[in-house]
């Protein structure tokens, strides 16, 4: 694709409503693709990250009793 082409490409100004927001969600979902919202997708970053450490704690505490 050279200069000349990209001069050429229309563009289209598009409004996003929450309408048109949640039909996106319901078609990837029907594709196989998960959405979750921002809160969702910290708060789970954060128990991952808890289980982890508490983990990694028992590990700890477990080579260090096993000494």
């Amino acid at each position: 694709m050279n200069d000349k082409d990209l001069e050429k490409i229309n563009t289209v100004d598009i409004r996003v409503t929450s309408e048109s927001m949640d039909a996106h969600v319901i078609c990837l979902r029907e594709n196989g693709y998960k959405v979750f919202k921002k809160s969702s997708a910290y708060i789970r970053y954060l128990l991952f990250f808890l289980l982890g450490a508490y983990s990694i704690g028992v590990i700890l505490q477990w080579k260090k009793l096993e000494t």
